[in-house]
C-alpha cells in the first residue's frame, strides 16, 4: 500500500524485499523504474508482467544493478538484455544519484530493529549474516528523494537456539555493529502492522516501535518505552 504506480525501486537481500516485488508484478500498480544495488527474481518477474517502464529521471530507458543473485533463469532473462545494465557500484549506490529518481522507494530487510530505530542488517551479537552492502545508503537516498520512502521489512520474531525472540529489541546487543543509524529511518514493518518513524520524538518512535512487535513481547517493550 505504500508504494505507488512510477516509483523507482531498490529492493534489499533476503526473502522478504523479493517478495514483495513478486506482490507488486501480481497487483494492479505499474509504470516502475529499477533503481537497485542486486538484481532478483522479483524484479525480473515485473519485468516479465509488464510493470517497468524505467521513466524514472537518472538512466531512463533500462534497469540498474550493479550485481545478481538468484535462480539460473533469472541470468538466463539477464544475458544481453538491453533492459538491464550492471552499472560500477560508485554509480548506482550513490545517494546522490539515488535520490533523483522518481519517487524512489527503497525496501530493505534487516535482522532487528531497537526501540530508537537502530537497524540491524547483517551481523547478529559476534555472527556475520551478510554483508553492509548498500543498505544505509539506499535508506538515505530513498529519504531525500521527492516523494520517496524507505521501508524497513522483517518479521517481528526469530528462532535462536530454538527460542523464539523479539526481533523488536529494546537495545542491540553488546557490541553489535549497527548497519543503518536511527536518524536515517523512516517506515518499518512487520506483520503487526506499520510504524512511520519519520518526525516521531524518541519517545514516540519507541512505543510506534513496540506496537508492531510481536504480542508476546508487546508489554515487556512498551515498559521500556
Amino acid at each position: 500500500a505504500l508504494i505507488d504506480s512510477g516509483a523507482t525501486l531498490q529492493t534489499g537481500i533476503g526473502a522478504i524485499p523479493n517478495s514483495v516485488a513478486q506482490l507488486l508484478a501480481d497487483g494492479p500498480k505499474g509504470d516502475f523504474g529499477i533503481h537497485t544495488e542486486m538484481m532478483v527474481d522479483g524484479i525480473m518477474h515485473l519485468h516479465q508482467a509488464g510493470k517497468i517502464t524505467n521513466h524514472k529521471g537518472v538512466y531512463d530507458g533500462f534497469s540498474i544493478a550493479t550485481f545478481a543473485a538468484g535462480s539460473k533463469a533469472l541470468y538466463e532473462w539477464m544475458h544481453y538484455n538491453p533492459e538491464v545494465r550492471l552499472l560500477p557500484v560508485a554509480q548506482v549506490n550513490d545517494p546522490a544519484i539515488i535520490r533523483l529518481n522518481r519517487k524512489m522507494v527503497s525496501i530493505n530487510g534487516a535482522l532487528a530493529v531497537d526501540l530508537s530505530g537502530q537497524v540491524m542488517a547483517d551481523t547478529l551479537g559476534p555472527r556475520q549474516y551478510s554483508g553492509v552492502g548498500g543498505h544505509e545508503l539506499f535508506v538515505i537516498g530513498a529519504h531525500d528523494s521527492e516523494d520517496g520512502k524507505s521501508i524497513i521489512c522483517l518479521h517481528s520474531t526469530a528462532m535462536v537456539a530454538g527460542k523464539k525472540v523479539s526481533t523488536i529489541v529494546s537495545a542491540l546487543p553488546l557490541g553489535t555493529p549497527v548497519s543503518t543509524p536511527r536518524h536515517h529511518i523512516q517506515y518499518v514493518i512487520t506483520e503487526h502492522g506499520v510504524a512511520n518513524l519519520g518526525m516521531l520524538t524518541d519517545t514516540e518512535r519507541a512505543r510506534a516501535l513496540a506496537d508492531i512487535a510481536d504480542p508476546d513481547f508487546r508489554d515487556e517493550l512498551c515498559a521500556h518505552a
